[in-house]
């Protein structure tokens, strides 16, 4: 029996009701307002690969996220975040960890067109940003000038304007 079926059968006797099924549970994390400006938490790590992250209502001030360090190790690093208040309230951004590491960004322009920015240092849902904005992040290189890519951008705002820069 190979590894994946004897994981399979090890899940089967753990309780699953179907043969075969193997159950996935998104990280969720709840991120709490700062009530200030700067740092909304510590740096973001491996360890946080693959959370979603809820950006409540933010009250004061631009809240910010640093992004993990660029290297070999991190390669792969990948999460989203999502606005849950009825909007963001506040500046929230991910930086890079420096200058040299780069974010690759399609920013919608709110005409159905896009700005592409191949070297930015952040990415930022802005202080209007509607319940339900969203973007996925993920390092998908090791060279600093092209380290991340963001993805998955989801607006709740008409036309798509205003809420990920």
């Amino acid at each position: 029996m190979g590894h994946i079926d004897e994981m399979l059968v090890s899940k089967m006797e753990a309780g699953s009701t179907k043969a075969g099924a193997l159950n996935y549970k998104e990280k969720i994390s709840l991120l709490t307002d700062a009530a200030a400006a700067g740092a909304i938490r510590g740096a973001l790590s491996m360890n946080d690969s693959g959370t979603h992250f809820i950006v409540p209502a933010l009250t004061t001030g631009a809240q910010t996220l640093a992004l993990p360090e660029v290297n070999a190790n991190n390669v792969g690093f990948t999460a989203k975040f999502t606005v849950i208040g009825a909007t963001a309230g506040q500046i929230f951004k991910l930086q890079t960890a420096a200058s040299a590491d780069k974010i690759i960004t399609a920013e919608p322009d709110g005409d159905g067109t896009v700005t592409v920015n191949a070297s930015a240092d952040e990415f930022h849902f802005t202080a209007s940003a509607a319940k339900g904005a969203s973007f996925r992040i993920t390092m998908i290189s090791s060279t600093p000038a092209t380290a991340f890519h963001i993805s998955e951008i989801v607006s709740g705002l008409a036309a798509a304007t205003g809420e990920h820069v």
